[in-house]
């Protein structure tokens, strides 16, 4: 939630406009945001598990996970595309912008929080199952092949116009 406030305040004040229209800048943080992934997908597949009988005793943090999705979620250049290709749209332009993107901007960031909520409380219930360290491997193993594929993806996919 908090990688979203940051894009979308960053596209409302005007730097999401000028990635738009200036290729140099788009590029940079569409490979810096590629190079990302792909490190994360190779972390992934490196970590090892070890559980000694509870599940909070990954060997990654809660720092560490917040840090690796507030900097995907924040500084995705094609999330600031999507805000300023995407709020315009339901604004009365003869009423208060700003006003409007801001309630627009923080519906979306509220929606994509109960969404992240009501995932989370449902992956809770498969706690028990997940402890294990071959099932957690693969799961790691999927999930790793998965940003590294978004990584490429996003390394060689074009500009959206």
């Amino acid at each position: 939630m908090l990688g979203s406030i940051i894009a979308i305040t960053v596209a409302l004040a005007g730097l999401g406009a000028i990635i738009t229209t200036s290729a140099i800048l788009y590029d940079i943080l569409k490979y810096a945001g590629a190079a990302y992934l792909i490190y994360l997908g190779v972390s992934m597949w490196r970590r090892k598990f070890t559980f000694k009988g509870k599940l909070s005793l990954f060997q990654i943090s809660q720092v560490q996970i917040f840090r690796d999705t507030f900097l995907v979620s924040a500084f995705n250049p094609k999330d600031m595309l999507f805000f300023v290709a995407f709020l315009p749209q339901f604004i009365a332009y003869e009423g208060a912008v700003f006003t409007q993107l801001i309630i627009l901007g923080t519906t979306f960031v509220a929606l994509g929080g109960l969404n992240t909520i009501l995932w989370s409380s449902m992956a809770g219930g498969f706690r028990n199952m997940i402890t294990n360290s071959n099932v957690m491997g693969r799961i790691n193993k999927v999930g790793g092949t998965g940003l590294f594929s978004a990584g490429i993806f996003t390394a060689i996919s074009g500009r959206l116009s």
